[in-house]
């Protein structure tokens, strides 16, 4: 399930849509009721009337879902180096297949550096305890001594009693707090020590779900990656849901609306959204970074991948109720009245009671009987010459294009240089064919050098610190030993010297700083050790002059070699890349161009299906995954497995563009030179209503210039009645998607 930034990636999102109307045909305007002129004969540019109803007064929204594939993610619980990917977009995968390969020496070496923080982090925290044991008995003993003293000197004593009391209370209560955050600190460590040593026995990646691989880690600006960055995700074409994209559940308000539903081909679904668990939601507020709102029917509607869909949530004030639009309704202190159209063709004024509103409607539960036509104050011309328009439902779409694209190499990976330096020598040549292991290239750097002097330094460093902390400590225990502590002499000034406490007291001193002591040499035997793994680590390759041999992680082909011996190169240069073999798939990068209107930060669909001119000839084709890049890079999903519920999320893929993969039904032509540009979706919808945008007019409230609605002029019989409508955020030519207020077979005015 899905998880988005702030960001939104694709189509049109959620429209913006939150004018409330209620569920019946019928009038429009967001007019209250003190807005209403008061008159006895109310006059309007003609007649305008409507007929009392039976409907329901409530509120709706409608928000725009996409149908796309269920994922799922696969990915490792802990910090690892990539070895290789054995899969790439548009390939099909069962439950359990290898997906990729992590460098197991380097979980080893993970999982070493965590033991040895275990037995430091135990060792350290018993040997604190036994401290904190000693200087309480320390504070103990000297709060207690004062029982061989004259009265002047208990009194002098007595507040600095209470200081050892406080001190033993305070360290007391530390204690406790140290022994907690040492049980939290050992679990952390045995948690990530059971997920090293797991990838240890086993360092593959197998896929959690059947289904087509869409998206894949790249591998170009480096192997490492970081615990639950997705490396692959699977997507079950089978398995589609309804996906609100860019309406993350913490901006979601319609939970508690009565009815929603999906409108699929024309028909009407109920849906229910789907539930996160309160970890979720905790961990989701922790990241901010939430869950789209997915909905989903137990009637199992046919759906297409790719396709957009308008999903409703029903508010219910009042059903099945009489009603007249509120631009019907005047009133006079607490009495409201209406006009009504009479048998003989004019208006009679009529008191009525009424119930509950919404934006547009108000219940009447007495006064009126259903189909009288009921007087509404219009400022508008009401049409009187017109030809009519009947509503029908039909196909909505808006392209976009892709504009470059190219065949798509699997697993290149980029080689860059670590350091500032010189190449002394590049060991492989273009299209030469590497194995993993095999000598890549050197590089001179003074900064290989120097890191060695740096790590050996550092080492000299720490030895020399630990050695002037041990002889600090044995200076002071020599000169407690002889009497000389100026520290003891100061705090036993004044008081009548006893051989028992002085003693004991010394005793516990003593103590004090041979744990001290054996504190330090724990600190310092873990740091040592810590500085010397990563001395090895960069003397590694290096022959301590300062040239550093870099190997092949992996097998591949040499597809390009950016330098040649004697280039200067800084850290982050690119000296080769080593890619696979070539796929029978499309890389379609969507940027801007001259040619085509561009949306640039949309890509197609999984599922969906694309297109391309080639010699006047359409080649077809589907979008099989898709690439990471701005949004999508930032978009997080959520996953459970036995260990708990993670944030996955993906990595940028350096194109700079949206981006996205395709496979075309009878493979990749020969040449494509002459081929136009990928094109797909932006918008699509099937069987929707669609109107000729002339017959939809634009209402703005007086009061406020914001609030802007829209109708249409329908045909009710023998009258013409305004119908707000709820529109789209687009149109396509001269026609625009209309989201509710009228339907199939309804008849509207179009202008003669």
């Amino acid at each position: 399930m899905k998880i988005r930034n702030l960001l939104s990636i694709k189509k049109l999102a959620v429209l913006g849509i939150c004018v409330c109307v209620s569920f019946l045909a019928g009038g429009c305007g967001k007019m209250t009721e003190s807005s209403i002129p008061e008159l006895e004969e109310p006059v309007a540019l003609n007649e305008a009337y409507r007929p009392v109803e039976y409907g329901t007064i409530g509120s709706i929204q409608v928000l725009m879902a996409t149908a796309v594939p269920r994922d799922y993610c696969n990915y490792y619980s802990a910090n690892v180096n990539i070895s290789q990917i054995y899969v790439e977009p548009g390939d099909t995968v069962n439950a359990g297949d290898v997906l990729a390969v992590c460098d197991v020496d380097e979980a080893k070496k993970q999982l070493q550096e965590c033991q040895a923080a275990l037995v430091h982090e135990n060792e350290t925290y018993e040997i604190s305890a036994q401290i904190s044991d000693t200087q309480i008995k320390l504070w103990e003993s000297q709060a207690a001594d004062t029982d061989e003293f004259s009265t002047e000197q208990i009194e002098k004593k007595e507040s600095t009693e209470d200081d050892y009391n406080t001190q033993i209370a305070t360290e007391q209560e530390n204690q406790r707090y140290d022994k907690q955050l040492h049980e939290y600190r050992v679990q952390k460590i045995n948690e990530q020590m059971a997920l090293y040593q797991q990838i240890v026995d086993d360092g593959t990646l197998k896929a959690v779900h059947s289904g087509l691989v869409t998206y894949t880690k790249k591998l170009t600006d480096g192997r490492s990656a970081a615990a639950y960055e997705n490396i692959v995700i699977v997507s079950d074409t089978d398995d589609l849901v309804l996906d609100i994209k860019g309406t993350a559940i913490n901006e979601y308000k319609y939970s508690d609306y009565d009815k929603k539903y999906v409108i699929v081909d024309g028909e009407k679904y109920d849906v229910t959204e789907s539930q996160y668990t309160s970890e979720v939601l905790v961990l989701s507020k922790i990241n901010n970074r939430y869950p789209d709102v997915c909905v989903e029917s137990r009637e199992k509607p046919f759906l297409t991948a790719g396709q957009m869909y308008p999903v409703y949530f029903e508010k219910t004030k009042a059903n099945q109720a009489l009603v007249v639009g509120k631009d019907s309704i005047y009133k006079d202190g607490d009495i409201r009245y209406v006009y009504v159209k009479n048998d003989e063709g004019s208006r009679e004024k009529r008191i009525i009671t009424t119930g509950e509103s919404d934006e547009n409607y108000t219940q009447v539960t007495e006064g009126l009987k259903e189909g009288e036509l009921v007087y509404y104050n219009s400022t508008d011309q009401v049409p009187t010459k017109y030809s009519k328009y009947t509503v029908t439902r039909s196909d909505f779409d808006i392209a976009n294009y892709g504009v470059r694209y190219s065949r798509s190499d699997a697993g290149t990976i980029t080689e860059t240089c670590d350091y500032e330096g010189q190449i002394v020598s590049v060991n492989v040549k273009q299209d030469d064919t590497v194995e993993k292991g095999m000598l890549l290239y050197v590089v001179d750097t003074g900064e290989g050098k120097a890191a060695i002097t740096e790590a050996k330094n550092a080492i000299d460093s720490e030895n020399e610190s630990y050695a002037q902390k041990i002889a600090d400590y044995d200076k002071q225990i020599k000169d407690l030993s002889e009497g000389g502590s100026s520290a003891e002499e100061n705090n036993r000034q004044d008081e009548k010297p006893d051989t028992a406490y002085d003693e004991q007291q010394l005793k516990l001193n003593l103590q004090l700083f041979d744990l001290q002591k054996k504190l330090a040499g724990a600190d310092h035997t873990y740091q040592l050790s810590r500085l010397q793994s990563a001395y090895d680590s960069i003397s590694a390759g290096n022959d301590g002059k300062g040239n550093i041999s870099v190997y092949a992680k992996n097998d591949g082909k040499v597809s390009k070699v950016s330098v040649k011996a004697g280039d200067n190169v800084e850290e982050g240069s690119d000296i080769l890349q080593i890619t696979g073999n070539s796929t029978d798939v499309l890389l379609v990068q969507v940027k801007d161009s001259n040619s085509y209107k561009v949306y640039k930060d949309n890509i197609a669909d999984v599922g969906e299906r694309v297109s391309l001119e080639l010699d006047g000839t359409t080649i077809y084709g589907s979008c099989i995954g898709f690439a990471g890049y701005g949004s999508v890079a930032q978009k997080g999903y959520i996953n459970q497995d036995d260990k708990g519920v993670h944030i996955t999320g993906n990595t940028d893929s350096g194109y700079g563009n949206a981006a996205f993969y395709i496979k075309l039904d009878n493979g990749i032509p020969d040449d494509l030179t002459r081929a136009s540009a990928v094109k797909f979706s932006y918008v699509s919808f099937k069987k929707v209503v669609v109107v000729p945008t002339s017959i939809i007019h634009k209402q703005v409230n007086p009061m406020d210039k914001d609030d802007i609605s829209y109708y249409v002029w329908k045909i009710d019989g023998d009258s013409v009645v305004k119908q707000p409508v709820i529109l789209s955020d687009y149109t396509s030519g001269s026609n625009t998607l209309v989201l509710y207020g009228i339907d199939e077979g309804d008849e509207i005015c179009l202008a003669s």
